[in-house]
């Protein structure tokens, strides 16, 4: 081996005796994962919300009526919670949180005889995910009994009984998640971000021991600062890649979820943003010279990131400072190149992506490597 090779041989299996001879950095790799992913697994193991609560407004009171409340309450995603009489009761129980959806069925439904009515659907959007849910099982409930009605009554032709505005005129294929499970797309979301967190902050522990008196100099000194602080953060790579993956082997062995690409692409992703990560966290401690300022920054880089990755709240028409930032964090770039391989995208945006995190290690790490060594230069 070079002698490069065998410092970082060296530092990374001196970090190893750190870790384990310190409880509070094996418990950050160890038991917090375990916990942290535990929880969000038995968070959202039931994949979506079932039974939503539901309340009905009937006006009409006829065979087709009752049909579609038939069918609303044989719908596993649906729970009629109550009838009542009017809108005005049907969205006090909604505000009430009794209810996150209502359904108004017009008198005369799915007849000319009720004019332009349609049945209409409201949903609570101060809970965006569960009200559209319950909207979207109601519009299928409806608009499959309104179509089955007018079928078996008149055949083809009662189709025209229908009033058009009542029928389905859009097909939508769901790609990437076509169940609609919470737990996919959440679990993608929330597994690699946790870890991001919890890494970067183990990060900066790990680099913050060797300053002394807020300085780098005793350690710069010594030579091999690049080779030293690659092995001293290897095992934090290792740590993060490990929880990576057996979350995904969770989400997809266990709880059957697949991805149209490649898993291990995937993987080699996820040890990209780690080492972005470790980047990261190393130029801020060079730069602050503070593990408690370090650990701050880390939190806000690592912990806006799930906020401003794009892959929760969109980032498209944001503000100037949004839009910079999304493109700052290195889980911006991640996210980007996991979902491209769930819908099952070519090489090209693999590439572009993972040369994106290959950025930080270069230009972050390089930087914070130039300001510790400036401590040698100085002494």
């Amino acid at each position: 081996m070079t002698p490069a090779m065998v410092t970082v041989y060296n530092a990374c299996r001196a970090e190893w005796g750190r870790i384990i001879s310190t409880p509070v950095d094996l418990a950050l790799l160890t038991v917090m994962p375990l916990m942290l992913l535990g929880a969000m697994a038995a968070m959202l193991s039931a994949g979506s919300p079932h039974h939503l609560p539901t309340v009905i407004v009937d006006r009409d009171g006829g065979v087709l009526a009752r049909r579609i409340v038939r069918a609303i309450d044989a719908s596993p995603g649906l729970q009629i919670v109550g009838r009542v009489p009017d809108v005005a009761a049907a969205v006090t129980m909604m505000r009430r949180e009794q209810a996150v959806a209502a359904v108004v069925i017009p008198r005369g439904v799915g007849t000319r005889n009720a004019g332009r009515a349609p049945v209409e659907i409201f949903h609570q959007a101060a809970f965006l995910s569960t009200g559209a849910l319950a909207a979207t099982n109601l519009r299928v409930a409806v608009a499959a009994t309104l179509a089955q009605y007018g079928a078996s009554t008149h055949g083809v032709a009662g189709l025209a009984a229908i009033d058009p505005a009542l029928l389905p005129g859009v097909q939508v294929t769901v790609l990437g998640n076509p169940s609609l499970s919470l737990e996919w797309y959440l679990g993608l979301l929330l597994g690699p971000g946790v870890l991001h967190l919890l890494i970067a902050v183990a990060c900066v522990g790990s680099i913050g021991v060797l300053m002394n008196d807020g300085s780098f100099a005793a350690f710069a000194v010594r030579g091999g600062v690049a080779a030293t602080l690659a092995g001293r953060l290897s095992p934090h790579v290792i740590a993060g890649t490990f929880w990576g993956v057996a979350w995904l082997l969770w989400l997809t062995l266990a709880q059957g979820y697949r991805a149209d690409g490649s898993l291990l692409l995937i993987v080699a992703g996820q040890a990209l943003l780690f080492v972005a990560t470790a980047a990261v966290a190393l130029l801020l401690v060079a730069a602050t010279r503070s593990i408690a300022t370090a650990l701050s920054g880390a939190v806000i880089v690592a912990g806006s990131a799930l906020a401003y990755s794009g892959a929760s709240l969109p980032i498209d028409g944001a503000g100037l400072f949004a839009r910079v930032w999304h493109q700052v964090l290195p889980l911006t770039h991640y996210m980007t190149l996991q979902m491209d391989q769930v819908l099952g995208a070519s090489a090209g945006p693999f590439l572009k992506a993972a040369g994106t995190l290959l950025v930080y290690p270069l230009v972050a790490g390089g930087l914070g490597i130039i300001l510790i060594r400036r401590d040698r230069e100085g002494r």
